[in-house]
């Protein structure tokens, strides 16, 4: 072999081992690009089939809390309405004057115990969610609280009114129900104030109390209500942060794109 073929043999040889090395390196590469969209497209159906469970679990609690309404309405407010006209019709017809002022005080009972009933079956329900505003749904939550005499509560709305879907708004009511229920189980709170602000960007919520607080990342942090709240949230898209810490209350932000408010 001369030496003009042997420097030709080896151009060649080391062209086919650059070509080899670069075919070695393509594959390495194309191969770590499907692993990692493999990756992430398996991390995508994980994530979307944990979301896809909590949102089942919440729709079977929120079926679960309207049935429970409709059964306080139709069976056990029937029986307490029967139980109050005939009370009344007792202190009406004065049949026995002896026992006629626990008679009267007895249909009183049965009265405000049916008012009540009707109002939780109506919450539990959900009847109001798709026909009132979000003002008029927490303005009445906050209100009853209030009537408490337990603490002050105080809410306030801000900016232009979005159109609200149904979900957003019972979901942002249980929301707020779960917090100044917590704030009044708790965290011996006086105050408790409620703000929703509309943007352009969304709606953000805020709510504090001026209780005892807690240290995050305890088992106070993961009780059932902080647990429905934080699910809610992710239900709905929405930043939630929540932050306390012992003799600092408690505060709670969560912001809803704009895009979201109507699903």
């Amino acid at each position: 072999m001369g030496e003009t073929e042997y420097k030709i043999f080896i151009v060649l040889a080391t062209l086919i081992v650059l070509v080899f090395i670069n075919g070695i390196l393509i594959f390495i590469v194309q191969y770590r690009k499907r692993k990692l969209m493999y990756e992430k497209e398996k991390t995508m159906i994980e994530e979307q089939h944990m979301q896809d469970l909590l949102e089942t679990r919440l729709q079977i609690q929120e079926q679960t809390m309207q049935d429970i309404g409709r059964e306080i309405h139709d069976n056990i407010g029937q029986k307490l309405t029967l139980a109050a006209i005939y009370a009344n019709q007792l202190s009406f017809e004065k049949q026995y004057p002896e026992i006629q002022e626990r008679i009267t005080a007895v249909g009183k009972i049965i009265n405000e115990s049916l008012t009540e009933l009707r109002s939780m079956s109506k919450n539990l329900a959900n009847v109001h969610a798709e026909s009132n505003e979000l003002k008029t749904l927490i303005k009445s939550e906050c209100n009853r609280v209030q009537a408490l005499q337990i603490c002050n509560v105080s809410c306030s709305f801000s900016g232009s009114d979005y159109i609200l879907s149904g979900t957003v708004k019972s979901f942002l009511v249980r929301i707020v129900q779960e917090f100044m229920q917590n704030s009044l189980k708790h965290s011996g709170c006086q105050n408790i104030n409620i703000t929703f602000n509309y943007t352009n960007d969304g709606l953000k919520l805020a709510a504090d109390d001026d209780g005892k607080g807690f240290n995050t990342g305890t088992p106070n942090d993961n009780g059932i209500g902080l647990q429905n709240m934080r699910k809610r949230a992710e239900l709905l898209s929405a930043d939630f942060n929540l932050r306390s810490a012992p003799g600092k209350g408690t505060y709670l932000e969560l912001f809803i794109p704009s895009n979201k408010l109507n699903n």
